[in-house]
């Protein structure tokens, strides 16, 4: 028996069960665990293909990081099993077979192991793990283990992940994104490798917003499936050795509707371990407004529960979004365990933030290719604000130590509060590139540059120097509003020293020349 054929042909009887379970016998084989107990999936190394996986941390790129240097090691596995396909409405239509994949990154001496695992569905586009990207120095520091989980499907005839525009509007998404979505763009990029991964979706059965749901299924019970799995602490399973103590879901963008639903539907106190613990301990997620692909826009789970955090962080991106809505955030509480930060001066996508193989244009190769605000995409380390907020839920799980309340951003009837004098809002979650500022930052619903890229204005010399009079006084203040930053835990503080002032002595002396990306 060759490699592939010993590695696959457990994974290929998995696959025979989980058709039969599917069938007739699902109700009979559904009673055999305990109700509130999900059935335990199946973990495989995935075969070597002779090249890295897609998505990980090796590879030059935006996920990458230097796991050798941290002492980690990444493995990449096949997670198989029989999961429930839910409706946007919560409804269970079917019990279905899937076979998708993870990528684990952890500590390679478990002793260095802090007994956190934190799971992330990659994004749709080109299989990002925008969390990993915005944490990954602090998660590999503090000896964080990381998952990385692909929910796909394969491309149906008319993808739902590109519904229709209206009539008279022309959209660009299918021809922009297309060829970086779904098991087909996997299987492009390293067929040997992504061959066996299917799930189930039938676009008549499952509707979100009248339209074909373009979330897959069976996310929901893949996700707790694979949380139970990290905190089974099996002897044979990819977590071996580790101690799972929690299992923490940090999902950012568009896959965070998934762990939303997960939350309104009461599949928190539905699914269980088996000695009755919760499979999730926290819950972040990011850069998304729920319902905007399609659907309510609701902003809290109805059956939030009591005893674990939910954490939402916006950009400036999606603060701006719920404002120009008029759609309102729900009051921070200790009870539920709710928080929601509106992290200013950071925006929904960087060049840094990138997919595989995903190009974006800069926003003035679009529609307005002279507006002054309009040329310059923001590329400040918005890592350090994110890294400290899941610091600090981290902090309210272990320590029982609640999250800071940061104030709201204050609305106006059609957009957000702006300083007069800065040109930038007011309010929020303040890192020191807001509060000792050298740019006007927007957001593209407000410029219409027509980019997924938000966009920022540099100050001119002589507004800077109007401002703070030279670039050694513009210094200082930075220093000061980064130690103030740290006091507040906007910042941490090991992240400080690594922070520098966004403008620079030359900005001082002339006015920024219109970039070209």
């Amino acid at each position: 028996m060759d490699v592939v054929s010993k590695h696959l042909a457990p994974l290929f009887w998995r696959w025979c069960i989980a058709l039969c379970l599917a069938g007739p016998m699902a109700a009979r084989a559904q009673s055999t665990p305990p109700a509130n107990t999900l059935p335990m999936p199946v973990a495989i190394r995935v075969p070597d293909s002779g090249a890295l996986p897609l998505s990980s941390a090796l590879r030059k790129g935006t996920e990458y990081a230097d796991l050798k240097r941290a002492g980690y090691v990444e493995e990449e596995y096949f997670l198989s099993g029989v999961a429930p396909a839910i409706s946007a409405q919560g409804q269970i239509l079917a019990q279905a077979p899937y076979v998708t994949r993870f990528l684990i990154r952890k500590p390679a001496d478990p002793k260095h192991f802090n007994g956190t695992v934190i799971i992330e569905p990659f994004s749709w586009f080109g299989e990002r793990a925008a969390g990993w990207i915005l944490t990954k120095d602090y998660l590999l520091r503090r000896g964080f283990a990381f998952v990385g989980y692909t929910l796909n499907i394969n491309t149906p005839a008319n993808d739902p992940k590109f519904p229709p525009p209206p009539p008279g509007v022309t959209d660009e998404s299918r021809n922009q994104y297309g060829a970086i979505v779904n098991f087909d763009f996997m299987r492009r990029f390293d067929y040997a490798r992504y061959a066996p991964l299917g799930s189930y979706y039938d676009p008549q059965k499952f509707k979100r917003g009248g339209l074909p749901d373009p979330f897959l299924p069976q996310a929901q019970g893949i996700g707790a499936e694979l949380a139970m799995l990290m905190k089974a602490n099996r002897s044979d399973g990819p977590a071996a050795g580790l101690d799972v103590r929690r299992v923490y879901v940090n999902s950012w963008a568009v896959q965070a509707q998934v762990w939303f639903d997960y939350l309104d539907q009461g599949r928190h106190q539905q699914w269980r371990m088996p000695d009755g613990r919760p499979l999730i301990d926290a819950y972040m997620t990011g850069k998304f407004s729920y319902g905007e692909v399609a659907g309510p826009a609701l902003r809290l789970p109805s059956r939030l529960p009591p005893d674990v955090p939910f954490i939402t962080v916006y950009s400036q991106s999606e603060t701006v979004h719920d404002a120009m809505e008029h759609i309102a955030l729900p009051p921070d509480s200790d009870t539920p365990m709710l928080r929601y930060y509106e992290v200013m001066g950071t925006s929904h996508l960087r060049a840094a933030d990138l997919g595989t193989g995903e190009i974006e244009p800069w926003p003035n190769q679009r529609g307005k290719p002279d507006d002054p605000r309009c040329q310059f995409i923001y590329d400040e380390p918005a890592e350090l604000p994110f890294s400290a907020l899941l610091d600090a839920m981290d902090l309210w799980v272990r320590e029982h130590r609640p999250m800071p309340r940061a104030p709201r951003v204050p609305r106006t009837a059609d957009g957000v509060v702006r300083d007069m004098r800065s040109g930038n809002p007011t309010g929020g979650v303040r890192p020191p590139w807001i509060t000792v500022p050298a740019a006007e930052y927007w957001t593209d619903f407000e410029t219409g540059c027509g980019v997924v890229y938000d966009s920022k204005r540099p100050y001119s010399a002589a507004r800077l120097r109007k401002l703070y009079g030279t670039y050694a006084n513009y210094a200082r203040r930075f220093a000061a509003a980064t130690i103030e930053a740290v006091r507040a835990g906007v910042i941490l503080p090991e992240d400080a020293p690594h922070l520098s002032p966004v403008a620079k002595p030359e900005d001082f002396e002339r006015n920024r020349p219109t970039p070209s990306p």
